[in-house]
């Protein structure tokens, strides 16, 4: 074969495509009852923009185009940025709080690995005007409900719930002052060892004492045993507890987990991740509250919060737990005329025309014998075949045969 789809994509059959209409459909559908509304973004956006809120990883991931006149483009990396322009651009006339989701495609340049591509969908959920606790809550319990609705249940998934207030409070708490960069370690916690974790700790310059407390404030899960917080902790802890209070009945698929960071720095209250129990896969969602970038692209400050699913993962996670449906390919008629004969083409054309009005058909295209034809309705998941030939054209009755059980009936073109 001499060309291959270039590395970190995938090609999409009809089956895999069937697979991922039938998430996008459970994740659309779930959205708007919560009251969110879909958009769309272009896939291009100005380099500027895409540069604005991170550093110098983010812009190493950015898929650049070639520069033509002074425009500088980039492949959009999430659904985030260019939805907060989009706000942005609306934001005096919108009515608060503006919930919006997108379902779309995006790229990073980065080595691919299970789960994670180069070209990637997700699903995409922004909230933007309110910056109460119960947002945080609405919008964890969106995600939880997302995936619920493809067919996983609390034995499946769980999420890990922190506050980035909580955490930094905390952090600094300890004489720690190069909070950001002890953080960013945090956020690499689960990937690396143990030791690896203490080596990345000791390069920062922290004593022995410091990484000690702070390992064990990371594994604290009982937030009562939180003492002697400063103000910034205590803020956070309260923001942490009021979401958990109003949960309601998703606060049993929740986990307080203070080693969840969010590595991206621009996160300023509740965070979270969503895991499979088993932890055999990378985080399937991840989000939470962003109250400065509106103000950081050039808008009005603006509370606001959200989260993303990844399709790769989540895929993986439905595949191996047999939730992903069988996908419905065949057509309801396959139209076969047994003569090469323009009458009877004409005739078929027609009656395939017909039926289109309310069922899925196909048409025979290759003027093959009858016998073939009904080989390649069975090979296409056909149900029924009906056979048109020239006494139909005389009689204006076609014979129809159902493939599941082999039975024949004889029906007026008129009736179909």
């Amino acid at each position: 074969m001499k060309y291959q789809a270039v590395k970190g994509t995938r090609d999409w059959y009809p089956e895999d495509r069937a697979a991922f209409n039938w998430m996008r459909e459970s994740f659309r559908q779930t959205a708007v009852r919560y009251g969110f509304l879909e958009v769309e973004s272009p896939a291009m956006e100005m380099l500027g923009l895409l540069c604005e809120k991170e550093g110098d990883e983010i812009t190493k991931q950015i898929f650049t185009l070639e520069k033509r006149s002074n425009e500088q483009l980039g492949l959009r990396f999430d659904l985030t940025v260019p939805m907060t322009r989009m706000f942005i651009a609306k934001q005096k006339e919108l009515p608060k709080p503006v919930k919006w989701f997108a379902i779309d495609r995006m790229w990073r340049y980065e080595a691919p690995q299970k789960g994670r591509l180069r070209e990637f969908y997700q699903l995409s959920v922004e909230l933007f005007g309110s910056d109460k606790p119960e947002t945080d809550a609405q919008i964890i319990s969106l995600a939880i409900d997302c995936l619920q609705a493809v067919g996983l249940t609390g034995k499946d998934f769980y999420i890990k719930l922190n506050n980035r207030n909580l955490l930094q409070g905390l952090i600094e708490g300890l004489g720690i002052g190069n909070v950001s960069e002890v953080m960013a370690i945090i956020d690499k916690m689960a990937k690396i060892s143990e030791e690896e974790f203490v080596t990345e700790l000791e390069k920062l310059k922290l004593t022995q004492a410091q990484i000690k407390k702070l390992d064990e404030i990371l594994k604290t899960k009982d937030l009562k045993r939180l003492k002697g917080l400063n103000d910034l902790a205590q803020q956070g802890l309260w923001e942490l507890q009021s979401v958990l209070d109003l949960l309601g009945d998703k606060r049993a698929s929740v986990e307080v987990d203070l080693s969840v960071a969010r590595g991206l720095a621009y996160y300023t209250g509740t965070v979270f991740e969503a895991y499979d129990r088993q932890g055999k896969y990378r985080a399937l969602a991840g989000g939470g509250r962003y109250d400065r970038m509106v103000q950081l692209f050039g808008g009005e400050p603006t509370p606001a919060t959200g989260f993303a699913i990844g399709f790769a993962t989540l895929g993986l996670l439905l595949d191996e737990k047999m939730l992903t449906p069988t996908p419905d390919l065949g057509v309801d008629y396959y139209v076969a005329p047994i003569k090469d004969d323009p009458k009877v083409m004409l005739l078929a054309g027609q009656i395939a025309a017909q039926l289109r009005k309310g069922y899925k058909v196909d048409l025979d295209l290759m003027r093959r014998s009858l016998p073939k034809q009904f080989d390649y309705a069975t090979k296409i998941g056909a149900m029924n075949v009906i056979v048109v030939g020239v006494i139909v054209v005389k009689t204006g009755m076609v014979t129809i045969k159902n493939l599941e059980n082999g039975k024949e009936e004889r029906k007026k073109i008129s009736a179909l």
